[in-house]
């Protein structure tokens, strides 16, 4: 019998070993990603690195540097580097939380965060834990660790490890998209469209218990940011949908927590109102972006 138990507990530690030298290796071929070349965040965190602005936020705001031309027209027109930690595909706030975890604990830091803040991300579980951000992120330890302690369900875990050891992962290569140049054809907004929208992303309704939850997520990042020294600006990005439901109880409790933190709050929901400067009904294309850089956020920045 305890033959049996040596055995197997040499035969835990040898795969154990050999996944840990299949996952340096990987990580360390994928190290050199620049952010317009995946979704994954950690992937093209640098380590010990200013950056004149740290962009956070849903898809809205990775698509600033996801495509290669808008990060370029970022940089160039605000004259400053700039990092993106935004989660792609309706990610929530709480993934977000732990990215900026994750930036600061590699040794990095940033001048502003600009925050585009939108309010489903505080009204369901749903975009915090069961969004599919674990499939693109490397095995690292201190975001193992940040999954247990944000009580990321136990399946998701599982995905994130098991993600790890896929021929997908091992043959991925960077994906770079140069510009978006699609826009929408049709000249009129459809209202059914809209509704359909909105019921995608409020999984819950303005569901209030979820949202003073996810609102303490928003302080620990509004907290992190000020022990670091970093200035935020929080604004609501472009689209054709108009107010997002639970604005008034989101800019409610903004105002409480400017009592304890600085920051600046910013709407832009309609500052795009040009059907032709959108790539659906709430992502600008390329056009689009660089009318939003260069007529919104170069003033405030």
């Amino acid at each position: 019998m305890k033959r049996l138990i040596t055995k197997l507990i040499l035969f835990g530690i040898l795969n154990a070993s050999i996944a840990a030298v299949l996952i340096a290796g990987t990580n360390a071929r994928f190290s050199s990603f620049k952010q317009y070349e995946t979704d994954s965040v950690l992937l093209s965190t640098p380590k010990h690195t200013n950056f004149g602005l740290l962009i956070m936020g849903t898809s809205r705001a990775r698509l600033l540097t996801r495509i290669k031309c808008n990060w370029e027209c970022l940089e160039r027109e605000l004259d400053r580097t700039v990092f993106n930690i935004a989660v792609p595909f309706g990610g929530g706030i709480l993934p977000e939380k732990m990215y900026l975890t994750s930036f600061y604990q590699r040794g990095n830091s940033a001048d502003t965060i600009l925050f585009f803040l939108d309010a489903f991300t505080l009204f369901a579980p749903q975009p915090n834990l069961e969004h599919k951000f674990v499939h693109y992120e490397p095995f690292r330890p201190r975001f193992f660790i940040q999954l247990l302690e944000n009580n990321i369900p136990l399946e998701r875990i599982f995905i994130y490890m098991e993600s790890k050891f896929s021929y997908r992962w091992f043959t991925q290569t960077p994906g770079v998209v140069e510009c978006d140049p699609f826009r929408i054809e049709e000249d009129q907004i459809d209202p059914e469209r809209v509704r359909r929208r909105n019921d995608s992303l409020y999984f819950e309704g303005l569901n209030e218990t979820y949202f003073d939850q996810y609102a303490g997520v928003l302080e620990e990042i509004l907290k992190m940011a000020t022990l670091n020294n970093t200035h935020v600006v929080i604004a609501f990005p472009p689209t054709l949908i108009g107010e997002q439901p639970g604005m008034s109880i989101l800019l409610d409790r903004l105002a409480e927590f400017r009592r304890y933190y600085e920051f600046e709050v910013h709407d832009f929901t309609n500052a795009i109102p040009e059907i032709a400067l959108y790539s659906d009904y709430d992502h600008l294309n390329s056009e689009g972006v660089k009318r939003f850089v260069v007529d919104h956020l170069k003033p405030i920045l």
